[in-house]
């Protein structure tokens, strides 16, 4: 999931309409970072604390869904 505006409201709650996607379509979304400039370096942490926000808001099935568990079931390699 690249950065969308609009996940959050402007208090930092997740709006209703992300919300409904994110629990209707869990196993659709990834979360990551990159950093396309060196400048992001220095507010990297403040991006992940943003997202560990919002993420927090739900289930956490969903949110490890989310998080972690759809790039591990997508990019695992088989033993």
């Amino acid at each position: 999931m690249s950065y969308r505006s609009g996940i959050t409201d402007g208090a930092g709650k997740l709006t209703p309409e992300w919300r409904t996607l994110f629990e209707r379509y869990p196993d659709r979304f990834l979360l990551g970072s990159d950093t396309w400039v060196p400048e992001r370096w220095a507010s990297y942490g403040e991006i992940m604390a943003g997202y560990r926000a919002w993420l927090a808001q739900l289930s956490p099935v969903i949110a490890a869904q989310i998080a972690n568990g759809n790039a591990k079931a997508l990019f695992a390699t088989p033993r």
